[in-house]
Protein backbone atom coordinates (compact mmCIF):
# COMPACT_ATOMS: atom_id res chain seq x y z
CA UNK A 1 0.00 0.00 0.00
CA UNK A 2 1.43 3.36 -1.04
CA UNK A 3 1.97 5.63 1.99
CA UNK A 4 0.03 8.85 2.08
CA UNK A 5 2.14 11.93 1.35
CA UNK A 6 2.95 14.19 4.29
CA UNK A 7 0.30 16.82 4.84
CA UNK A 8 1.14 20.50 4.36
CA UNK A 9 2.02 22.30 7.56
CA UNK A 10 1.47 25.86 8.58
CA UNK A 11 4.67 27.15 10.18
CA UNK A 12 3.24 30.40 11.49
CA UNK A 13 2.91 29.00 15.01
CA UNK A 14 6.22 27.12 14.95
CA UNK A 15 9.57 28.34 16.23
CA UNK A 16 10.95 31.35 14.44
CA UNK A 17 11.96 30.79 10.85
CA UNK A 18 15.64 31.46 11.48
CA UNK A 19 15.84 28.44 13.81
CA UNK A 20 14.74 25.89 11.19
CA UNK A 21 17.19 23.59 9.42
CA UNK A 22 17.80 24.16 5.71
CA UNK A 23 17.81 21.29 3.22
CA UNK A 24 19.16 21.64 -0.31
CA UNK A 25 17.49 19.27 -2.78
CA UNK A 26 18.44 18.84 -6.41
CA UNK A 27 20.23 16.60 -8.88
CA UNK A 28 24.01 16.25 -8.77
CA UNK A 29 25.72 18.93 -10.90
CA UNK A 30 22.70 21.23 -10.59
CA UNK A 31 24.41 23.82 -8.41
CA UNK A 32 23.84 22.17 -5.04
CA UNK A 33 27.51 22.58 -4.09
CA UNK A 34 27.55 26.22 -5.14
CA UNK A 35 24.38 26.94 -3.20
CA UNK A 36 25.68 25.19 -0.09
CA UNK A 37 28.87 27.30 -0.18
CA UNK A 38 26.87 30.51 -0.62
CA UNK A 39 24.78 29.65 2.43
CA UNK A 40 27.69 28.33 4.49
CA UNK A 41 29.42 31.70 3.98
CA UNK A 42 26.60 33.34 5.96
CA UNK A 43 27.62 34.06 9.58
CA UNK A 44 24.58 32.21 10.96
CA UNK A 45 24.47 29.10 8.75
CA UNK A 46 26.60 25.95 8.70
CA UNK A 47 26.40 23.49 5.81
CA UNK A 48 29.15 20.84 5.90
CA UNK A 49 30.25 18.42 3.20
CA UNK A 50 27.67 15.89 2.01
CA UNK A 51 26.61 13.47 4.73
CA UNK A 52 24.79 10.63 2.91
CA UNK A 53 23.27 9.83 6.27
CA UNK A 54 19.87 8.67 5.09
CA UNK A 55 20.86 6.79 1.93
CA UNK A 56 23.76 4.99 3.65
CA UNK A 57 22.82 4.64 7.30
CA UNK A 58 19.08 4.78 7.90
CA UNK A 59 18.49 1.16 6.81
CA UNK A 60 21.59 0.01 8.71
CA UNK A 61 20.57 1.67 11.97
CA UNK A 62 18.27 -1.22 12.92
CA UNK A 63 21.35 -3.41 13.30
CA UNK A 64 22.48 -1.35 16.28
CA UNK A 65 19.57 -2.28 18.48
CA UNK A 66 17.33 -0.03 20.54
CA UNK A 67 18.35 3.55 19.79
CA UNK A 68 16.91 4.71 23.09
CA UNK A 69 20.14 3.32 24.53
CA UNK A 70 23.02 5.79 24.56
CA UNK A 71 25.41 2.87 24.03
CA UNK A 72 23.64 1.90 20.80
CA UNK A 73 23.59 5.52 19.71
CA UNK A 74 27.31 5.85 20.33
CA UNK A 75 28.15 2.68 18.39
CA UNK A 76 26.16 3.92 15.41
CA UNK A 77 27.76 7.36 15.61
CA UNK A 78 31.24 5.82 15.78
CA UNK A 79 30.60 3.69 12.70
CA UNK A 80 29.15 6.59 10.72
CA UNK A 81 32.30 8.58 11.43
CA UNK A 82 34.63 5.68 10.72
CA UNK A 83 33.00 4.21 7.62
CA UNK A 84 30.73 6.90 6.19
CA UNK A 85 31.19 9.97 4.02
CA UNK A 86 31.18 11.95 7.27
CA UNK A 87 34.76 10.68 7.62
CA UNK A 88 35.69 13.36 5.05
CA UNK A 89 34.32 16.25 7.10
CA UNK A 90 36.75 18.85 8.36
CA UNK A 91 36.92 19.01 11.30
CA UNK A 92 36.22 15.32 11.80
CA UNK A 93 33.35 14.91 14.30
CA UNK A 94 34.13 13.43 17.68
CA UNK A 95 31.69 10.67 18.64
CA UNK A 96 30.87 11.83 22.16
CA UNK A 97 30.42 15.42 21.03
CA UNK A 98 27.89 14.24 18.45
CA UNK A 99 26.21 12.07 21.10
CA UNK A 100 25.79 15.14 23.30
CA UNK A 101 23.63 16.71 20.57
CA UNK A 102 21.25 13.75 20.24
CA UNK A 103 17.71 14.67 21.29
CA UNK A 104 15.48 11.65 20.81
CA UNK A 105 15.57 7.92 20.15
CA UNK A 106 15.29 7.79 16.36
CA UNK A 107 17.77 7.60 13.52
CA UNK A 108 16.63 11.07 12.50
CA UNK A 109 17.66 12.41 15.90
CA UNK A 110 21.13 10.92 15.49
CA UNK A 111 21.47 12.25 11.95
CA UNK A 112 20.37 15.66 13.17
CA UNK A 113 23.00 15.57 15.91
CA UNK A 114 25.77 15.37 13.29
CA UNK A 115 24.58 18.60 11.68
CA UNK A 116 23.96 20.35 15.01
CA UNK A 117 27.45 19.42 16.14
CA UNK A 118 28.96 20.70 12.89
CA UNK A 119 27.19 24.03 13.35
CA UNK A 120 28.41 24.26 16.94
CA UNK A 121 31.97 23.59 15.76
CA UNK A 122 31.67 26.63 13.48
CA UNK A 123 30.07 28.72 16.20
CA UNK A 124 26.88 29.08 14.17
CA UNK A 125 23.30 28.77 15.42
CA UNK A 126 21.71 27.18 12.35
CA UNK A 127 22.52 24.14 10.25
CA UNK A 128 21.79 22.97 6.75
CA UNK A 129 22.40 19.79 4.77
CA UNK A 130 23.28 19.07 1.15
CA UNK A 131 23.32 15.50 -0.10
CA UNK A 132 21.72 15.27 -3.56
CA UNK A 133 20.73 11.63 -3.00
CA UNK A 134 18.54 12.74 -0.09
CA UNK A 135 16.29 14.41 -2.66
CA UNK A 136 15.10 10.96 -3.72
CA UNK A 137 14.46 10.08 -0.05
CA UNK A 138 12.63 13.31 0.70
CA UNK A 139 9.73 11.54 2.45
CA UNK A 140 12.04 9.95 5.02
CA UNK A 141 14.18 13.05 5.44
CA UNK A 142 11.27 15.43 5.89
CA UNK A 143 9.48 13.06 8.24
CA UNK A 144 12.61 12.90 10.40
CA UNK A 145 13.29 16.64 10.21
CA UNK A 146 9.74 17.93 10.18
CA UNK A 147 10.75 21.51 10.95
CA UNK A 148 13.14 21.83 8.00
CA UNK A 149 12.86 24.31 5.16
CA UNK A 150 13.71 23.13 1.65
CA UNK A 151 15.45 24.75 -1.30
CA UNK A 152 14.93 22.87 -4.56
CA UNK A 153 17.50 23.92 -7.14
CA UNK A 154 17.16 22.83 -10.77
CA UNK A 155 19.30 23.25 -13.87
CA UNK A 156 19.00 22.60 -17.59
CA UNK A 157 19.53 18.82 -17.90
CA UNK A 158 21.77 19.30 -20.94
CA UNK A 159 24.21 21.35 -18.87
CA UNK A 160 23.79 18.86 -16.02
CA UNK A 161 24.71 16.00 -18.35
CA UNK A 162 27.75 17.84 -19.67
CA UNK A 163 28.97 18.61 -16.15
CA UNK A 164 28.26 15.05 -15.01
CA UNK A 165 30.27 13.64 -17.93
CA UNK A 166 33.28 15.65 -16.84
CA UNK A 167 33.00 14.75 -13.16
CA UNK A 168 35.23 12.07 -11.64
CA UNK A 169 32.22 9.95 -10.63
CA UNK A 170 30.08 10.33 -13.71
CA UNK A 171 30.87 8.09 -16.63
CA UNK A 172 30.83 9.30 -20.20
CA UNK A 173 27.33 8.70 -21.54
CA UNK A 174 24.38 11.06 -21.15
CA UNK A 175 21.67 8.39 -20.94
CA UNK A 176 21.90 7.65 -17.18
CA UNK A 177 22.31 11.37 -16.46
CA UNK A 178 19.12 12.26 -18.32
CA UNK A 179 17.18 9.53 -16.53
CA UNK A 180 18.56 10.61 -13.18
CA UNK A 181 17.66 14.25 -13.87
CA UNK A 182 14.06 13.19 -14.49
CA UNK A 183 13.92 11.33 -11.16
CA UNK A 184 15.38 14.25 -9.23
CA UNK A 185 13.14 16.78 -10.97
CA UNK A 186 10.06 14.69 -10.21
CA UNK A 187 11.15 14.40 -6.58
CA UNK A 188 11.44 18.18 -6.32
CA UNK A 189 7.97 18.52 -7.82
CA UNK A 190 6.61 16.09 -5.21
CA UNK A 191 8.13 18.17 -2.42
CA UNK A 192 6.51 21.31 -3.82
CA UNK A 193 3.13 19.58 -4.15
CA UNK A 194 3.13 18.09 -0.65
CA UNK A 195 4.36 21.02 1.41
CA UNK A 196 3.28 24.60 1.87
CA UNK A 197 4.93 27.51 0.11
CA UNK A 198 6.43 28.85 3.35
CA UNK A 199 8.51 25.69 3.53
CA UNK A 200 9.74 25.17 -0.04
CA UNK A 201 11.74 27.60 -2.19
CA UNK A 202 12.22 26.83 -5.89
CA UNK A 203 15.40 28.10 -7.50
CA UNK A 204 16.85 27.92 -10.98
CA UNK A 205 20.61 27.56 -11.26
CA UNK A 206 20.56 29.88 -14.25
CA UNK A 207 18.86 32.64 -12.27
CA UNK A 208 21.30 32.24 -9.38
CA UNK A 209 24.44 32.64 -11.49
CA UNK A 210 23.05 35.43 -13.65
CA UNK A 211 21.64 37.52 -10.79
CA UNK A 212 23.39 36.22 -7.67
CA UNK A 213 22.91 39.13 -5.28
CA UNK A 214 19.27 39.69 -6.16
CA UNK A 215 18.54 35.96 -5.96
CA UNK A 216 20.35 35.55 -2.65
CA UNK A 217 18.52 38.50 -1.13
CA UNK A 218 15.19 36.88 -2.02
CA UNK A 219 16.31 33.49 -0.75
CA UNK A 220 17.65 34.83 2.54
CA UNK A 221 14.39 36.67 3.17
CA UNK A 222 12.56 33.37 2.67
CA UNK A 223 14.92 31.73 5.17
CA UNK A 224 14.36 34.49 7.71
CA UNK A 225 17.93 35.73 7.51
CA UNK A 226 19.49 38.99 6.36
CA UNK A 227 21.58 38.79 3.21
CA UNK A 228 25.28 39.21 4.00
CA UNK A 229 27.67 40.50 1.28
CA UNK A 230 30.29 38.00 2.45
CA UNK A 231 28.20 35.24 0.92
CA UNK A 232 29.36 36.20 -2.57
CA UNK A 233 32.96 35.83 -1.37
CA UNK A 234 32.49 32.15 -0.52
CA UNK A 235 35.33 31.26 -2.89
CA UNK A 236 37.85 33.00 -0.63
CA UNK A 237 37.32 30.50 2.18
CA UNK A 238 40.39 28.37 2.82
CA UNK A 239 38.64 25.38 4.37
CA UNK A 240 39.15 22.21 2.30
CA UNK A 241 36.10 20.62 0.74
CA UNK A 242 36.41 17.12 -0.66
CA UNK A 243 34.78 17.07 -4.07
CA UNK A 244 36.04 16.28 -7.54
CA UNK A 245 38.87 18.49 -8.79
CA UNK A 246 36.77 20.21 -11.44
CA UNK A 247 34.07 21.13 -8.93
CA UNK A 248 36.67 22.21 -6.38
CA UNK A 249 38.28 24.60 -8.84
CA UNK A 250 34.92 26.16 -9.66
CA UNK A 251 34.21 26.67 -5.97
CA UNK A 252 37.47 28.63 -5.71
CA UNK A 253 36.32 31.21 -8.26
CA UNK A 254 33.63 33.91 -8.07
CA UNK A 255 30.12 33.00 -9.17
CA UNK A 256 29.77 33.26 -12.95
CA UNK A 257 27.09 32.68 -15.62
CA UNK A 258 29.62 31.25 -18.08
CA UNK A 259 28.49 27.68 -17.36
CA UNK A 260 24.98 28.38 -18.64
CA UNK A 261 24.37 26.92 -22.08
CA UNK A 262 27.71 25.17 -22.42
CA UNK A 263 25.91 22.12 -23.71
CA UNK A 264 25.53 23.88 -27.07
CA UNK A 265 29.27 23.47 -27.68
CA UNK A 266 30.03 20.57 -25.34
CA UNK A 267 27.45 17.98 -26.39
CA UNK A 268 27.05 16.23 -29.72
CA UNK A 269 23.70 16.67 -31.45
CA UNK A 270 22.86 12.99 -30.90
CA UNK A 271 23.47 13.44 -27.16
CA UNK A 272 21.15 16.43 -27.06
CA UNK A 273 18.45 14.50 -28.93
CA UNK A 274 18.81 11.60 -26.49
CA UNK A 275 18.48 13.86 -23.44
CA UNK A 276 15.46 15.62 -24.89
CA UNK A 277 13.81 12.32 -25.82
CA UNK A 278 14.04 11.24 -22.19
CA UNK A 279 13.49 14.52 -20.36
CA UNK A 280 11.82 16.76 -22.93
CA UNK A 281 8.32 16.91 -21.46
CA UNK A 282 9.59 17.77 -17.98
CA UNK A 283 12.09 20.24 -19.43
CA UNK A 284 9.23 22.15 -21.01
CA UNK A 285 7.24 22.06 -17.77
CA UNK A 286 10.25 23.54 -16.00
CA UNK A 287 10.72 26.28 -18.61
CA UNK A 288 13.65 24.83 -20.57
CA UNK A 289 13.15 25.19 -24.32
CA UNK A 290 13.96 22.23 -26.53
CA UNK A 291 16.64 22.54 -29.17
CA UNK A 292 16.16 22.60 -32.92
CA UNK A 293 18.59 19.76 -33.58
CA UNK A 294 16.17 17.55 -35.49
CA UNK A 295 13.85 14.74 -34.47
CA UNK A 296 14.21 12.98 -31.16
CA UNK A 297 16.27 9.85 -30.73
CA UNK A 298 14.84 6.75 -32.39
CA UNK A 299 13.87 3.68 -30.39
CA UNK A 300 16.82 1.83 -31.93
CA UNK A 301 19.24 4.55 -30.89
CA UNK A 302 17.76 4.55 -27.39
CA UNK A 303 18.14 0.77 -27.07
CA UNK A 304 21.72 0.82 -28.36
CA UNK A 305 22.63 3.58 -25.92
CA UNK A 306 20.96 1.83 -23.01
CA UNK A 307 22.32 -1.67 -23.47
CA UNK A 308 25.66 -1.21 -25.21
CA UNK A 309 27.20 2.24 -25.06
CA UNK A 310 26.15 3.52 -21.61
CA UNK A 311 27.39 0.45 -19.63
CA UNK A 312 30.76 0.58 -21.37
CA UNK A 313 31.08 4.30 -20.69
CA UNK A 314 30.21 3.80 -17.02
CA UNK A 315 33.07 1.35 -16.66
CA UNK A 316 35.54 3.86 -18.08
CA UNK A 317 34.11 6.54 -15.81
CA UNK A 318 34.43 4.34 -12.74
CA UNK A 319 38.07 3.69 -13.55
CA UNK A 320 38.95 7.35 -13.00
CA UNK A 321 36.91 7.72 -9.80
CA UNK A 322 39.60 7.27 -7.15
CA UNK A 323 37.42 8.75 -4.41
CA UNK A 324 34.68 6.29 -5.29
CA UNK A 325 37.08 3.42 -4.62
CA UNK A 326 37.82 4.92 -1.20
CA UNK A 327 34.10 4.97 -0.39
CA UNK A 328 33.73 1.44 -1.71
CA UNK A 329 36.58 0.29 0.53
CA UNK A 330 34.93 1.79 3.59
CA UNK A 331 31.60 0.22 2.67
CA UNK A 332 33.19 -3.20 2.29
CA UNK A 333 34.96 -2.76 5.64
CA UNK A 334 31.66 -2.00 7.35
CA UNK A 335 29.96 -4.97 5.71
CA UNK A 336 32.75 -7.31 6.77
CA UNK A 337 32.39 -6.02 10.30
CA UNK A 338 28.66 -6.65 10.12
CA UNK A 339 29.00 -10.22 8.79
CA UNK A 340 28.56 -11.58 12.30
CA UNK A 341 25.07 -10.15 12.35
CA UNK A 342 23.40 -7.96 14.92
CA UNK A 343 25.44 -9.32 17.81
CA UNK A 344 28.58 -7.71 16.37
CA UNK A 345 27.01 -4.26 16.23
CA UNK A 346 25.05 -4.50 19.46
CA UNK A 347 27.79 -5.92 21.66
Amino acid sequence: MTPMPPQPRDFRDDATTCQRPILIFGAPRSGTSLLSRLLNAHPNISIPFESHLFNQWQSRSALYGDLSSSDAQLRLIEDIIRFGVVHDWNPLPRPREVLAHVEGNSFGAIARAFLSNAAAAQGKPRWGEKTPHHTLLHRDVLEAWSDAMVICIERDPRDVALSWKRARFGGDHVLPFAKAWVRYSQACSEVKENFSSDRVFELKYETLVRRPEETLCTLMTFLGEAYDPSQLHFHEASSPWKTDSRNREKLRTPISPLSVGRWEQGLHAREVRLIEAIAGSIMQQKGYALSTLGDGASSGAMAFARWIVAPAKRISGAARNARGFVYLGRDIAWRLRAVGGRKVLRA
